[in-house]
């Protein structure tokens, strides 16, 4: 789990819901990605100060760019070996299916990185659109899809080229990217418009929308995980919800209610059977069984929770 407020990555056991290890000092981190052994942890981190809604960023101080880039820990041995440089302001990144390559979001650029996780050749550079977020890569590696806030769009990219090669608006600010299993689809929550877009993967076709929020302003969808029947489990930000959504019939089967205050980071843990949630403003994580949508414990991490990744 990555602590953006609290500079620090924390591992939890789930079978006993404990803290047992806390990765720190580590400016900032955000977006997480293991490597396909598991033994390597990827987090971004940035010098640049929080800012986010509300916030006139004229009157932040400068970035130190000194900070930023993605922070390689070794697992094993416990301690970070090396920060790659990833652009300017990494915030969510995914990994190449081949284990090589970052695909990295530089929000403050308006661009993407593709980074060698091997540190080296310097990181491949291309302009998207304002404030850049989510990044997901297609299963067959060969497109990259980048979720532009700024822009009300989303663009694809050519992996090797990081040519665009086509662009689908998307209304509402969207956030989250994420590639189905199968390969079929890319899945985008849009967190103004209170939707789930589904495009396909291929980078050409219609788009999908799905009304998550039904009436309800407070559902502002963030961060997603899917799980093994292809239903998508969607954090639902100041609502407070987590909700499963059926992409093939394109709608919601069920709505959990009082999950967390804000939760943003979601995923299944390596059982298979709970979900836990990133709860930002309260410092905490939820346990949610995934069969019965159960509240289970709710452990205090740190600071600010973004990001949640599972160890399977």
């Amino acid at each position: 789990m990555s602590d953006e407020r609290g500079d620090a990555v924390v591992a939890i056991d789930p079978a006993s819901a404990k803290v047992v290890a806390r990765y720190a000092p580590l400016r900032r981190p955000r977006g997480l990605a293991l490597s396909p052994d598991g033994r390597t942890l990827y987090v971004a981190v940035s010098g640049s100060p929080i800012g986010g809604p509300g916030v006139d960023e004229s009157k932040l101080p400068p970035a130190d760019v000194t900070r930023h880039g993605v922070a390689v820990i070794d697992l094993e041995r416990g301690a970070v070996t090396r920060t790659l440089k990833a652009g300017s302001d990494p915030e969510t990144f995914v990994l190449s299916p081949d284990g090589r390559t970052l695909y990295v979001s530089n929000e403050d650029a308006g661009a993407v990185s593709a980074v060698p996780v091997n540190g080296l050749a310097p990181p491949r550079t291309a302009p998207v659109g304002d404030e850049p977020e989510g990044v997901a890569v297609t299963r067959d590696g060969a497109r990259l899809f980048v979720a532009c806030e700024g822009s009300d769009r989303v663009v694809v990219l050519d992996v090797q080229s990081l040519r665009q090669i086509a662009t689908f608006p998307v209304a509402g600010r969207p956030r989250g990217v994420l590639a189905a299993r199968d390969g079929r689809a890319i899945y985008v929550t849009v967190e103004n418009a209170g939707v789930l877009a589904i495009l396909p993967a291929s980078g050409s076709g219609p788009v999908r929308l799905v009304d998550l929020a039904e009436g309800d302003r407070a559902v502002r969808p963030m961060g997603m995980v899917e799980a093994a029947n292809g239903h998508l489990f969607v954090t639902a930000g100041r609502s407070g919800q987590l909700l499963e959504i059926d992409p093939a019939a394109g709608r919601v089967v069920r709505r959990i209610a009082g999950v967390g205050a804000r939760p943003w980071g979601v995923t299944i843990g390596p059982d298979g059977r709970r979900l836990v949630t990133a709860n930002g403003p309260s410092g905490d994580v939820t346990f949610v069984d995934l069969a019965s949508g159960a509240l289970g414990a709710r452990l205090k991490v740190g600071v600010s929770p973004w990001g949640v990744l599972s160890s399977r």
